[in-house]
Parts: structure tokens; C-alpha cells; sequence
């Protein structure tokens, strides 16, 4: 169970890399092709990896149950799910109404998991404000052609959505979920039918926004579909610039 919520926290890793990544590509191009050797690879792995171990092994030392938390809420767990909470895998966090060892770790796990999710959630708005920042710019000065115009204007669109998806679809339902229990907030409802469903989908909605808004890359999967998508544009400029090196050379 500790492992499998590390994955959550391997999603935003894989997002901080992807957003340092767009970070070197504008301020620093001459310095991208570290991603690509070994020991960028390695590190980024590494980065991976650790990301997703601390998430573990805070769930699992702060907020796994042992007896107490399991017998505590046993008559809920029956009432509501139908199932003995002694004889199934669970984290849980019991703030009140529990020994001190049970508070203490409780409230701990919940405040590293969500100082880990803030860390994250400014990395993607501080690195993102300075690309868009960065692609404005560049977009203003008027030396770019057209087409890389175009271009930035459709990463610009990606950056802002991939930015909203993490702190809509993951930070706050699960923050939510986290707190409302201390105000006496009852949040079976929300865990159930949006909390978990939206950590769900975060992952599988973050590529399909960058699929949809990027045409290379809805244009390629609306050919493996069978789909016609109109070139005729791009084959015409292609055939114009041949014609015009001829008569250049000519």
C-alpha cells in the first residue's frame, strides 16, 4: 500500500523533470544535451527513485495501521465498507481520540506528505511562470518566424494546463481529504467519489491535454486511427520552396 502511493509521488517527480527540461530548453539550451548522456540519465532516474522511496517510507512509518488504529476505527470500517479492518492493508492518519504515539505520527506523516506536495507544486508554478514569461518575450521581440510563433503559442497553452492538472486533479482533492478530518469535516463522500477518482485520473489526463493541444502529436495519432488530417497546406509550401531553390540556382 506504501508503495503503491509512492506513485503519486513519481508523477510529480516525472513532472519536475519535464518542467526543468522545457526550464534548460529556453534559458540554457547549450546545456540540454546533459539530459541525454548517462549521467543525466542516471540522475534522473536516481531523482525518480528517491522521490518515490521518501513518499514510502513516510506512509509506511507515519501513517500505517497497527492495532490500535485498526481497532479504533473497526466499527466504521464495518459499518460503511462492509469489511474487518484487522485483516486489510491500510495507512490512516487519527488525529484525536487516539494514544499520543498515533497523534503525534499522524499529524507528522500528514505535514511531511504535504510539505512534499507544496515543494512540488512550487517548483511547476515558480519554473512555469519563468517559461511563460520567457515564451512572451520571445514572442514580442517579433524575430521569430511564423511557424516557431505558432509553436510557443501552443507550448505556452500546454505549460498553463500542465501547471492547473497536478494542483487541480492531485494537490487539492488529496489536501482536502487530509485536513477536513480536523474540523470535523465528514469527507466520506469527497473520498470516495472525487478525491480518489481524480488521483486516478491525473496521470492519464496530463499526456492527453499535451496529445490535444499539440497538433504534431494529435495529428500522429489521428493517422494510426485512420483519420485524414489535411497537409495539402504543408506539401504546397513544400513544393513552392523547391520550386523557388530551382529557379534560385537556375
Amino acid at each position: 500500500m506504501s508503495n503503491r502511493c509512492g506513485f503519486i509521488s513519481l508523477s510529480y517527480a516525472l513532472l519536475i523533470i519535464h518542467f526543468v527540461y522545457r526550464y534548460m530548453a529556453l534559458f540554457h539550451a547549450d546545456k540540454l544535451p546533459i539530459f541525454f548522456q548517462p549521467l543525466g540519465i542516471i540522475i534522473s532516474i536516481i531523482f525518480l527513485l528517491m522521490h518515490a522511496a521518501s513518499w514510502s517510507v513516510i506512509c509506511q512509518q507515519c501513517l500505517a495501521g497497527n492495532e490500535e488504529v485498526r481497532e479504533i476505527i473497526s466499527i466504521d470500517f464495518l459499518e460503511n465498507f462492509g469489511a474487518n479492518s484487522k485483516s486489510l492493508p491500510m495507512l490512516a492518519a487519527i488525529y484525536y481520540d487516539a494514544s499520543d504515539y498515533i497523534r503525534f505520527r499522524s499529524w507528522l506523516g500528514i505535514f511531511l506528505l504535504t510539505a512534499f506536495s507544496f515543494y512540488a507544486m512550487s517548483v511547476y508554478i515558480i519554473l512555469g511562470f519563468k517559461i511563460m514569461r520567457k515564451i512572451t518575450l520571445m514572442q514580442s521581440t517579433n524575430k521569430l518566424s511564423k511557424n516557431s510563433i505558432r509553436l510557443q503559442k501552443q507550448l505556452f497553452q500546454t505549460l498553463i494546463i500542465q501547471t492547473c492538472i497536478p494542483i487541480i486533479g492531485s494537490f487539492l482533492p488529496t489536501v482536502i481529504s487530509w485536513y477536513a478530518p480536523i474540523f470535523g469535516v465528514n469527507m466520506e463522500w469527497w473520498n470516495m467519489n472525487v478525491a480518489t477518482v481524480a488521483m486516478a485520473a491525473f496521470p492519464f489526463i496530463d499526456p492527453l491535454a499535451v496529445i490535444y493541444l499539440i497538433p504534431s502529436y494529435r495529428n500522429a495519432i489521428l493517422r494510426k486511427r485512420g483519420n485524414i488530417v489535411d497537409d495539402s497546406s504543408h506539401v504546397k509550401t513544400r513544393q513552392s520552396s523547391r520550386m523557388q531553390s530551382y529557379a534560385f540556382s537556375s
